[in-house]
């Protein structure tokens, strides 16, 4: 078969035998990508019936996005032959894996939760695998888990659609294939094996069969033949003396709540699997007794603090509410952490009545997820189908969430169910549900404020920025007490909070912009409260404001230290207060980062001592000087002499600094001209800034070639994040322009032999499949378009010799040798990038000319936005500030 086309698929390699049928290596010519083929048994393709069924329940499974699952493609039909199209999965399965032995717990629990994981998001499409097992998980090289062959069984079954779906495609196979039989066998659940109806309750036990023999290295259940394995499955217990000493109790509970002969008693749902796991992963270890041992106050699990702190709030809140009012002046504070690994990523949100909390965190590189908290339970619960989630805000009873995600505004019960998607939002800023039913929201940029009912429908525009004196962006509205008025935030010429009316439609500034001015209105007695505005010193300040009455007024009084705020797009503190007092902030300080070295190892060294708000980092062509992001300035850091010299002036936002080939000039986005257009500086700040592109929406540069042809990233209101270029004599040309999120576009180097003729490659990433991605084209002709990345991808860089393609995926920065035909080795780790500053909008980490290390931002203790704090009955007066600004 190797060299055999099967349409536009070229056959390279045999990956294997199974019930199935035969999977191949193939390479998809039209996409320039390597996907796996499974050519179908013969005898399957003959049946009309059987075959009709398999291309239903295929394309269900085609609908399954997630990271831990291996994507199917599509079906494909040559002469009378149909087959798979599936994402290639590089690495090992567990099957080879556990062959070597057994698997640490650590790494066996961060196995299986991911596995867990895909299970949640194909249970919640109501697709069952039927056939989970060893030798159907695989591991990337980058450690992520893949489920393989999902759903499968089902669409290969052998029965018609109205029959019991229940059986195995492996077990009615040709039984000469004794070791495929007794290896599926293993993993079968009582009911399946006894032929009878299965729901998910069939994965969970096949999930802890897994998971007993990742951490035992032996099946759960064992015998001479099928038969015997099976009736093992339905009457024996495992061994679980061959459990590791050093396995936590609460795994050990949970493989017997997954492995109950009886699916009623059996554990029900993987997503209270990956929470026992997450648990476990995140309980602090004892060096001198066994995890599962550790009764120690000071080793209580993650979980069990947190769950003590949310007893606590919960009395407290309960005390507080059934005091008589006069007495009702105490003031509470808890925490809420996360588990190990996660971190915020936007502002959080309070209900009216301050019950429930909305937050958003992301682990690695995978997608944002939305939870919800109430502050009278224990857990906290995801909201489903919110990958991407980002800017929650309640309605006004509490009884919804909006949030922005996958480039639409969006809208979820509180008390569950799906989301519900109601308007398109390429690059939202901000939204608020008024007391009318409607929602005020910014779609992007440059939309203005725009007004939609909640239910849905086509939405309205309350307001338009000009790029002059109604600024270039209208972003981040609040509803006001009353319903007829909204505070709302300017970017441009003119800047700060304002008051629109929305009788009139009239709005006038209420808090000019003097720094990182953003306006949060807690309403404290009625429509009287105060605007709460965060400073670089990482706190909030307060100026008094009457929205009945709104009037201009100043903030100078610090209120509360050690918020938490994003410099460039939340432009306000990540704080937000309910009407009965209750707030909720994310504490810590963007300020506290610093500038180092990191060679390939991941062995750091510093450049100093200085700490401040570094945001981005370019090297120059030689390395001996770099153009670092202060805040929203941009500085010349000289790395020999270790001086530093302010390039831009304070007035404006300069971001996105690279520099010209020759080294000798500077190209940045800046919002100094109203809206973000691209200029270019001498290096050396011997004359002002020059605008090389002005034109509508908002410019942003990312890689540039020696002839001055500028790759740049656009922003506009209908198709997101695309891709331009912009030649020396000013003619703009699309690169790619998609309804879908292009960016982080990067120019490959010159080739190595210097010859004109040899390709120029552009990387860049895509959402094209549902999360970003890392894709390279050949440039200009945009032919040979390859897929880098498999699990998630983003700020792709290339080796200053253009034979690597460094990238972030997962925990880890990775790097992948790039050959001249445009074709990729397989991706190898470099270093866990926990500790950086690594953020996809912008030039955060940079090569070495020789690329043995990387310029880098290091996050040091108290950046990282790692917990929530409560504070119930916050008071009125200003908080009692330590010296070090902290609490």
């Amino acid at each position: 078969m190797i060299g055999t086309k099967l349409l536009h698929y070229e056959i390279t390699g045999h990956l294997g035998t199974g019930g199935m049928g035969e999977v191949y290596q193939a390479t998809d010519s039209k996409l320039g990508r390597s996907v796996a083929i499974k050519l179908l048994p013969e005898a399957f393709t003959q049946d009309a019936d059987r075959t009709a069924r398999f291309e239903r329940e295929a394309r269900v499974l085609a609908s399954l996005n997630h990271p831990n699952i291996a994507a199917i493609y599509g079906i494909e039909q040559t002469g009378d032959r149909k087959f798979l199209v599936m994402e290639l999965v590089p690495g090992e399965t567990l099957a080879e894996r556990i062959k070597r032995g057994p698997i640490p717990v650590d790494e066996s629990l961060g196995i299986a939760k991911q596995i867990c994981e895909g299970l949640e998001a194909a249970h919640e499409k109501g697709i069952i695998h039927r056939d989970l097992k060893p030798a159907n998980v695989k591991i990337t090289p980058e450690g992520k888990v893949k489920v393989l062959d999902f759903g499968l069984a089902r669409a290969f079954a052998t029965d018609t659609a109205t029959e019991d779906p229940s059986n195995s495609p492996t077990l009615s196979m040709n039984p000469t294939m004794q070791g495929v039989i007794m290896g599926t066998a293993a993993y079968m659940s009582p009911e399946q094996a006894r032929g009878k109806h299965v729901n998910k309750a069939t994965d969970i036990f096949a999930f802890g069969a897994v998971l007993y023999e990742l951490l035992t290295g032996k099946q759960a259940f064992q015998g001479d033949d099928a038969s015997d394995i099976l009736a093992a499955v339905i009457r024996a217990e495992p061994d679980w003396s061959r459990l590791p000493e050093s396995t936590p109790a609460s795994i050990g509970l949970l493989l017997r709540r997954c492995l109950k002969k009886d699916r009623q008693q059996r554990l029900q749902d993987a997503t209270d699997a990956r929470i026992e796991i997450e648990d476990a992963i995140a309980a602090p270890k004892d060096s001198g007794a066994p995890q599962a041992a550790s009764t120690s106050k000071s080793k209580l699990p993650w979980a069990v603090a947190a769950s003590l702190a949310l007893i606590t709030a919960a009395s407290l809140v309960f005390a507080l509410r059934n005091r008589p009012a006069d007495v009702q002046k105490t003031s509470a504070r808890l925490t809420i952490p996360l588990p190990p690994g996660q971190e915020i990523t936007t502002y959080p949100a309070i209900t009216r009545d301050g019950r429930t909390v909305a937050y958003v965190t992301q682990q690695g590189t995978d997608d944002t997820q939305l939870y919800l908290r109430d502050l009278n339970s224990f857990e906290a619960r995801a909201v489903a189908g919110s990958s991407g989630a980002r800017e929650p805000f309640f309605s006004p009873d509490g009884k919804w969430v909006a949030f922005f995600g996958q480039g639409q505004l969006q809208k979820a019960e509180v008390a569950g169910g799906a989301p519900i998607r109601l308007a398109e939002a390429a690059y939202p800023q901000g939204g608020t549900w008024n007391e009318d039913n409607t929602i005020v929201y910014a779609a992007s940029l440059g939309s203005g404020l725009l007004q939609i009912p909640a239910s849905g429908g086509t939405p309205e525009s309350l307001t338009k920025p000009d790029g002059a004196a109604n600024g270039y962006a209208h972003a981040f509205p609040q509803a006001l007490p009353g319903g007829r008025s909204l505070l709302f935030t300017i970017w441009g010429q003119t800047q700060g909070n304002a008051v629109l009316s929305l009788d009139s439609h009239r709005w006038e500034i209420v808090l000019p912009k003097t720094s990182f001015a953003f306006g949060i209105f807690d309403a404290m007695r009625g429509s009287t409260g105060r605007l709460l505005v965060v400073d670089q010193s990482a706190g909030m300040m307060a100026a008094p404001f009457d929205a009945a009455h709104p009037a201009r007024t100043s903030a100078d009084i610090t209120v509360l230290a050690n918020v938490y705020y994003d410099v460039e797009n939340e432009v306000r503190g990540w704080l937000a207060v309910s009407n009965t007092r209750t707030a909720i902030y994310v504490p810590g300080n963007p300020t506290k980062t610093s500038l180092v070295w990191v060679d390939r190892d991941g062995k750091i060294e510093s450049l100093g001592k200085d700490q401040d708000v570094y945001r981005e980092a370019s090297l120059s062509p030689d390395g001996t000087k770099a153009v670092v992001r202060h805040g929203l300035e941009l500085w010349i850091h000289d790395l020999q002499r270790g001086t530093l010299n302010r390039l831009t002036p304070g007035n404006a936002a300069n971001i996105l600094p690279l520099w010209s080939s020759d080294g000798t000039r500077i190209i940045f986005a800046s919002n100094r001209g109203g809206d973000w257009d691209i200029y270019s500086q001498p290096a050396d700040g011997s004359r002002p800034a020059e605008a090389v592109l002005k034109r509508p929406y908002d410019q942003f540069p990312h890689s540039i070639l020696r002839d001055g042809t500028l790759l740049y990233g656009e922003i506009h209101p209908k198709t997101g994040r695309d891709i331009w270029t912009l030649s020396p004599d000013g003619k703009t040309t699309p690169l790619r322009v998609t309804p879908f999120n292009e960016g982080e576009g990067r120019f490959s180097p010159v080739p190595s032999s210097g010859s004109g003729s040899a390709p120029r490659w552009v990387a860049y990433t895509s959402d094209e499949s549902g999360r970003s991605e890392i894709y390279v084209q050949s440039y200009p002709g945009g032919t040979n378009r390859v897929v880098v990345s498999s699990g998630g991808g983003s700020q792709p860089r290339w080796s200053p010799d253009g034979k690597e393609l460094f990238y972030v995926t997962g925990d880890a920065v990775v790097a992948v040798a790039f050959r001249p035909d445009g074709s990729f080795g397989a991706p190898r780790r470099l270093f866990d990038r926990s500790n950086f500053l690594l953020n996809y909008r912008f030039q955060s980490y940079s090569a070495s000319p020789d690329g043995k290390r990387f310029l880098m931002i290091r996050r040091d203790e108290g950046s990282v936005p790692r917990q929530l704090n409560v504070i119930l009955n916050w008071s009125d007066e200003p908080d009692r500030l330590t010296p070090a600004g902290t609490k």
